[in-house]
């Protein structure tokens, strides 16, 4: 579709763009600036140089550092092949061809942000010679990695910088819809995004649409037409969009889709036998919560916290916690949350040193937590104000023995104390629970829900941990090593749900595992009646639910764990599970 402008039977003006992903948005305009030009003029001098070359590798690492963060951090948003293209990202950063293309400029005296820009012109010319679809995708790549790069080698960036504007509910326009965009908005929680340019096959457009933000590529003359705009009103269904819109569209717009979201709210899952399943969403943050509370699931049964943290370089002020937590506590009926989970590939120094070791297996969760006590009670006292006067469930990730819960208990404590003092409603007393996905946490069960109020179980580290693999792997012996069914899982799990019925113990599974077909019927089949997904696979797991047979599943998993390896429980499975991964 090509970009124009119409008039509606209101006699709006309107534009018209390339629907990616459909939905309405109407919020404040936020047109991300994307000059490649703006960089130094003059040359270098030779005793520069070095210093140049140091430059590049700092901002290069940097860029690395950030692109594996937000794949693990948004990797529940994303099937196996999506989050591949961030690997794909990350092979671009590593090209050695492009790195020496931009060393070699930068040795003839030309500064590192020229250099960036002169290679992307050389791409970019050489894709008018080759103008396929292929090569502009892969052009677009390039320009979100030039991007990135960029944004880590700022010589001006202060330290004391006031914190970004709010961008919760905005509006994002962009020159071209990449993955850049779609990370910043879904880390910032933006409405909606419209792109001047793109194409349905590139990475960026791939990601947003299985995000599910309402996005339109294509939208020509945009970003002239929002110069001077206040706000804006999407609508991704039929491609159009209207700047700064009468109120009477707005209320038109925003309550058709009211109603279309009180008409399809999800009612309880229940399997073929009236068996019932409770579902609840998995969120980062505010806007993912609303969008669960929209499809019906009033109960969040993980809220990781560690979003906040990460945009504010691992400082963030109470007073933003407090505001930001609040948003998704007072989103739901109940919400389970996990203390941050932080490991190394979050690069943030204030944490983890360079070359403090594998992100997986080093410092993370809990270990970091009780190491800067500072932070965890910041943390604490955040989630307990943001919740006041209101019942508070706080999890403890990548817990190894009862320790770990009892000195974040002693924390807990120690900070409803000094809340009291201060005159906050804490009269509430937070429940603590753990979170199972060690191999050491399995073995120590029995002695870890002794000191539990709940239990999570998160079975993609889980499952990792225990197979002593990677989902993240290139190597695809390994990937599917990690994320297969195999029997010391399912008999560790099976463990864990006996001893959490034993006492009475509410125990919630979560993890992107769940959307494979498989997974679930098997976790039924071993017990485990409650699961927390991400929003945008909570209708379609709602919906398999009811043609899952409670005495198939409970026969399949005691065969399953009873089994000597991954390829025989595949062989067990019934080819109907298999088929129905989200």
């Amino acid at each position: 579709m090509t970009s124009e402008t119409t008039t509606t039977p209101a006699t709006q003006p309107t534009l018209l763009g390339q629907t990616v992903s459909p939905g309405v948005a109407y919020g404040p305009v936020f047109v991300r600036d994307e000059d490649f030009a703006d960089s130094p003029e003059r040359n270098l001098r030779g005793d520069e140089i070095d210093a140049e070359l140091a430059r590049l590798d700092s901002a290069a690492r940097a860029a690395r550092v950030g692109l594996v963060h937000q794949r693990d951090n948004l990797a529940e948003r994303f099937h196996e092949d999506q989050r591949r293209i961030f690997d794909a990202h990350l092979k671009i950063l590593e090209d050695p061809a492009v790195e020496a293309d931009i060393r070699n400029r930068i040795r003839e005296g030309i500064p590192l942000e020229a250099s960036v820009r002169e290679v992307l012109q050389v791409y970019e010319r050489l894709c008018q010679v080759v103008e396929t679809e292929s090569m502009r995708n892969k052009l677009s790549d390039l320009r979100d990695v030039a991007w990135r790069l960029l944004q880590h080698c700022d010589r001006g960036k202060s330290t004391n910088e006031p914190e970004a504007p709010d961008r919760q509910g905005s509006v994002l326009v962009v020159h071209e819809l990449s993955v850049s965009d779609l990370t910043e908005a879904l880390e910032q929680g933006v409405a909606a995004i419209l792109a001047e340019a793109g194409t349905m096959g590139s990475h960026g457009t791939i990601l947003t649409r299985a995000a599910g933000i309402p996005a339109l590529i294509g939208v020509a003359g945009i970003r002239e037409a929002v110069a001077e705009a206040e706000k804006v009103l999407v609508d991704g269904e039929s491609g159009q969009v209207w700047v700064d819109p009468k109120s009477e569209l707005v209320s038109s717009s925003l309550g058709k889709v009211a109603e279309e979201q009180a008409a399809e709210e999800i009612g309880p899952a229940l399997l073929a036998d009236g068996t019932e399943v409770t579902l609840c969403s998995a969120v980062a943050s505010p806007a993912e919560a609303r969008r669960a509370a929209h499809s019906g699931v009033r109960a969040i049964g993980l809220y990781r916290t560690e979003l906040p943290l990460i945009q504010r370089q691992g400082r963030p002020r109470e007073e933003s916690l407090v505001q930001f937590h609040s948003k998704v506590l007072r989103s739901a009926d109940e919400v389970l949350v996990r203390l941050p989970d932080l490991d190394a590939s979050t690069g943030l120094t204030r944490f983890f040193a360079p070359g403090s070791g594998d992100a997986k297996l080093g410092p993370r969760g809990v270990r970091v937590l009780l190491a800067y006590p500072e932070m965890l009670a910041l943390q604490l006292r955040a989630l307990m104000r943001g919740s006041e006067g209101r019942e508070l469930r706080i999890a403890v990730p990548a817990v190894v023995d009862p320790l770990d819960l009892i000195h974040v208990r002693e924390a807990l404590d120690n900070a409803r104390e000094e809340l009291r003092l201060e005159g906050v409603d804490v009269s509430h007393n937070p429940q603590l629970g753990v979170v199972f996905e060690t191999p050491a946490s399995a073995l120590l069960g029995r002695e870890l829900m002794a000191e539990s109020d709940f239990a999570l179980l998160g079975l993609d580290a889980f499952c990792e941990h225990l197979s002593g693999s990677d989902a993240d792997s290139r190597d695809p012996i390994v990937r599917t090593l990690a994320t297969r069914p195999h029997p010391a899982v399912l008999r560790a799990i099976r463990k864990l749900l006996q001893l959490a019925e034993g006492r009475d113990l509410q125990l919630t599974v979560y993890g992107e595992r769940l959307a494979e077909g498989e997974w679930i019927p098997l976790l039924t089949g071993l017990g485990a009646r409650r699961f927390a997904l991400r929003p945008g696979i909570l209708r379609e797991v709602h919906g398999r639910l009811g043609g899952i047979d409670l005495d198939l599943c409970e026969g399949t998993a005691e065969r399953a764990s009873r089994a000597k390896s991954a390829e025989e429980i595949a062989a067990l499975l019934p080819g109907s599970w298999n088929q129905g991964s989200v």
